[in-house]
């Protein structure tokens, strides 16, 4: 047996949505890739913006970050 692995950007939450957030997380079919904002106040300290674009590969990839309502009709 083996284990799938799954992940997924979820939308920013009303707060993010205030600080005025950049999404850093684009996805490519199984690859996520994760790249600094370089205007990010803590980018020069943090070990993720010393060492740029990082990608990562799961099984399953799911993007529901955009924007979005529902309609009950």
């Amino acid at each position: 047996m083996s284990v799938k692995v799954a992940v997924r950007v979820r939308p920013f939450n009303e707060r993010e949505r205030n600080l005025g957030t950049v999404c850093c997380i684009k996805m490519d079919g199984p690859r996520t890739i994760i790249t600094p904002p370089s205007d990010h106040p803590r980018a020069a300290g943090d070990a993720l913006a010393r060492g740029g674009e990082r990608t990562f590969t799961f099984d399953y990839s799911f993007w529901s970050h955009d924007d979005f309502e529902f309609n009950d009709q």
